[in-house]
């Protein structure tokens, strides 16, 4: 096997090399510091909390049956990500009946803006369900992209490595996202939410 040689900037590498060599309690601290986050991320693609859980234990599997391929040209984390982004779209492809939801009334959150006022309460969850409505009218490449910087707040070089696609491409990607939103939302008369 090659010698691994993490990204300079990468947490996680010491600890790869060290469960490489077969240290299983440095998989087990890379999975503690790891669990969180595929599963949010997870969460936010196939939007069901029991299902989430179990693609997170399917991903912390694959990792640790690929962990001699991983070759260090990304950070772990990003890697790690890119095997629950597969699982999830390969969750989603076997699922057909299951799609992103609509959001429901208690996924909205409350401001004090919105107490204080129920017109704007109404008129905020009308939005946010017309919303969610243009955001599952997207084709899959463009709703992911958007989903990891926008809902995710990944930064476009670190989406487009879970993707593995050049980082040009997730911003094309984005931009899409966005302008197909805005149309879509013009078109049913919610042009006043558009920036």
């Amino acid at each position: 096997m090659a010698l691994l040689t993490p990204q300079p900037n990468d947490p996680d590498g010491p600890l790869v090399l060290a469960a490489l060599e077969g240290d299983i309690n440095a998989f087990g601290t890379l999975v503690g510091r790891l669990q969180g986050r595929v599963y949010g991320f997870i969460l936010r693609h196939v939007k069901n909390p029991n299902d989430a859980e179990d693609l997170t234990q399917d991903t912390l599997l694959e990792t640790h049956r690929k962990l001699a391929n991983f070759q260090g040209n990304s950070k772990f984390s990003t890697w790690v990500l890119g095997i629950a982004l597969n699982i999830a779209r390969n969750y989603r492809r076997r699922t057909p009946q299951y799609r992103y939801p609509h959001v429901g009334d208690d996924e909205i959150p409350e401001t004090p803006d919105m107490k204080s006022d129920p017109y704007r309460e109404t008129e905020n969850k009308a939005f946010a369900q017309s919303l969610q409505e243009a955001i599952n009218t997207l084709p899959e490449d463009v709703r992911e992209a958007l989903v990891m910087v926008s809902l995710e707040g990944m930064g476009y070089q670190e989406a487009a490595e879970v993707v593995g696609i050049p980082t040009g491409t997730m911003k094309t990607r984005v931009f899409r996202a966005r302008k197909m939103l805005r149309e879509h939302l013009k078109k049913h008369d919610k042009e006043e939410f558009i920036e």
